[in-house]
């Protein structure tokens, strides 16, 4: 594993969703943030290419992109937070379209859903086959990186989703386990999720986490189901053994500490 806080690298690229980018502001920064504010004032650049919503088709696409862009080479480490694999994601008319998990789109019927996008098994070969690539790119050109996840790549939760679809037969299915046992390897090299670091558990995060903040004033439900900046924090700790300075984790906590008393 690399260690973070002694790193010869020049850039740092972060990939994933919107545990990694929420796609508002530092006010609420992510893993992702933190490490650039922990790098802001060394040679280390960090670029954060997370995008809320986003699933493993645009993650996997932005990788192969920036890497032509900025040229990917030894100095830099690149870092990939996997999203689940029951997202889909579209480039429509010059721009991204990122909806999140199809069984939680609005715009789509259960019918649709079922007849068009839903099929567990064929999300994960399109998903698995995306991080074997990735991996196997990164390192044949001899470049240093970490793969995590959101919350597991087939969760207990989507699966649950799947089996609203009638999708139980399909899930235990021997095409999935043979998917399991082709991509066991890449798997396995994959950090423990921030579901379940963060959480203890790859499904829904507890009620006590679901809390109105400045972060959830925008969604409807009325609550968020993202990690705090704390938390974040507390990933990075636990999973890259990051040592943070003292004034970065009492910014952190201040922050953390203003979205709880911004309680509606």
């Amino acid at each position: 594993m690399i260690d973070i806080n002694n790193i010869k690298h020049k850039r740092i690229f972060c990939f994933g969703c919107s545990f990694t980018n929420h796609g508002r502001s530092l006010d609420a920064p992510t893993w992702s943030d933190i490490l650039k504010l922990h790098f802001e004032n060394t040679d280390t650049e960090v670029y954060n290419f997370g995008r809320a919503g986003a699933g493993n088709y645009y993650i996997f696409n932005t990788i192969v992109e920036r890497s032509i862009q900025y040229n990917f080479t030894n100095d830099d480490l690149i870092l990939i937070q996997w999203s689940g694999v029951l997202r889909e994601d579209r480039f429509k008319d010059g721009e991204w379209v990122t909806p999140g998990t199809v069984v939680n789109n609005p715009n789509y019927s259960k019918q649709i859903v079922k007849d068009w996008f839903l099929d567990v098994e064929g999300m994960m070969k399109r998903d698995y086959s995306y991080i074997h690539v990735i991996q196997k790119m990164l390192k044949a050109d001899n470049i240093d990186y970490e793969m995590f996840s959101m919350n597991g790549l087939v969760t207990t939760n989507e699966s649950g989703e799947g089996q609203r679809y009638g999708e139980v037969d399909q899930f235990i299915n021997n095409g999935i386990e043979f998917l399991e046992f082709t991509y066991q390897d890449m798997l396995n090299s994959l950090h423990s999720s921030m579901f379940k670091i963060i959480w203890g558990s790859e499904d829904d995060p507890p009620p006590t986490n679901q809390i109105k903040t400045k972060i959830s004033k925008e969604n409807s439900k009325g609550d968020d189901q993202h990690p705090l900046p704390t938390e974040h924090l507390l990933y990075l700790e636990k999973v890259f053994q990051f040592k943070p300075s003292d004034e970065l984790r009492t910014h952190v906590d201040n922050i953390t500490k203003e979205l709880l008393n911004d309680k509606t």
